[in-house]
């Protein structure tokens, strides 16, 4: 039997059929489109919440290993200050990331902006002593002296408390999304460790044989207070702004903290790394609190606060969220 012939279509069929398909065309666009934004965002925060929290993380530098817990955002928790009527700000010059004043940084071949670490020529002579009238830069001298005694003569270093805080909401994703995101960074605060003795690699500034190279430009403001037989010493550091640069001796916090640095989380970003195109990390209200024996000159307690920005730039977003570390210490000789 001859196979029968389909009837041509006519011109009204034809057209019919054209809007058929273009209206199937538009549809699915519009679906696609929307559901891969989402599955991008999603994408987004998954890699960038487990990047930056995600517990009991190893990662390697200068070839030993460290157990770290990644930081986290926000408000601090850290031991309040005693308050001073000697309250002091550096008179320093100004800096652009900050309100306070800093000593210009020097730029160096790559362009980058970054001021240098400290070296034992530019910290001064430590101060017998401090008083009311000590100037930033005997105080820093006396901090450094003090806080360099750590790692070589501590005989027990105690983390009495790691804490993860929030310090705002995830920039760069839609309101939507970002409720999802400050819920899941909101399921990784709190208290991380407790009263668990530590090596002095992982003391700050972590896996380097000192432990501050600050100097006068780095301070924003300080506070010292005489207790009879201790000094509380109180360090504000100058911020410093997202940068794929970050690293230990390097702009302001890089000198007194362990900064997050970029390698850190591209290290260990996992399948997260082949999505990502720039990791940036800055470092704000940083602040050093330290209890110093006025006899022995030894530190006897630690208390150090930052909060840290994590800049990624993933799936053509950039998303930009800030977290908030705390870390407290008691040190016995």
């Amino acid at each position: 039997m001859a196979k029968k012939e389909k009837a041509p279509l006519t011109f009204e069929e034809l057209a019919r059929e054209k809007e058929r398909k273009e209206a199937k065309g538009k549809l699915f666009k519009r679906t696609f489109l929307k559901a891969f934004a989402l599955f991008a965002s999603f994408a987004i925060i998954y890699f960038t919440i487990m990047i930056a929290f995600v517990p009991e993380t190893y990662y390697k530098y200068e070839d030993v290993v460290i157990q770290s817990a990644p930081a986290s955002s926000g408000t601090s928790t850290a031991a309040p200050v005693s308050t001073n009527t000697n309250t002091n700000t550096a008179p320093a010059s100004t800096d652009s990331s900050s309100t306070s004043t800093d000593a210009p940084a020097s730029t160096d071949n790559s362009g980058s902006s970054e001021t240098p670490a400290a070296t034992d020529d530019n910290q001064g002579e430590a101060a017998q002593g401090l008083s009311s009238s000590s100037s930033v830069d005997e105080v820093v001298a006396y901090f450094n002296e003090a806080i360099n005694k750590v790692k070589p003569n501590a005989k027990q270093i105690i983390l009495v408390k790691e804490v993860n805080s929030e310090a705002g909401g995830i920039e760069g994703l839609p309101g939507a999304i970002s409720s999802l995101a400050n819920s899941l960074i909101s399921s990784n605060m709190g208290v991380k460790a407790e009263n668990q003795e530590t090596g002095t690699a992982e003391f700050p500034v972590e896996n380097e044989s000192w432990s501050s190279q600050l100097t006068s430009a780095d301070i924003e403001s300080f506070t010292v207070n005489d207790t009879g037989s201790a000094y509380e010493i109180t360090l504000n550091i100058l911020a410093d702004e997202p940068s794929e640069q970050t690293a230990h001796g390097y702009g302001h916090n890089g000198k007194v903290f362990s900064v997050i640095m970029p390698s850190i989380v591209t290290d260990n970003a996992g399948a997260a790394a082949k999505l990502i195109s720039s990791v940036k990390t800055g470092h704000e209200q940083g602040r050093v609190v330290v209890t110093v024996d006025k006899e022995s000159g030894n530190v006897t307690h630690a208390n150090y606060f930052f909060v840290w920005k994590l800049s990624v730039k993933a799936l053509g977003a950039n998303v930009t969220v800030p977290f908030g570390l705390e870390k407290d210490y008691s040190i016995s000789y």
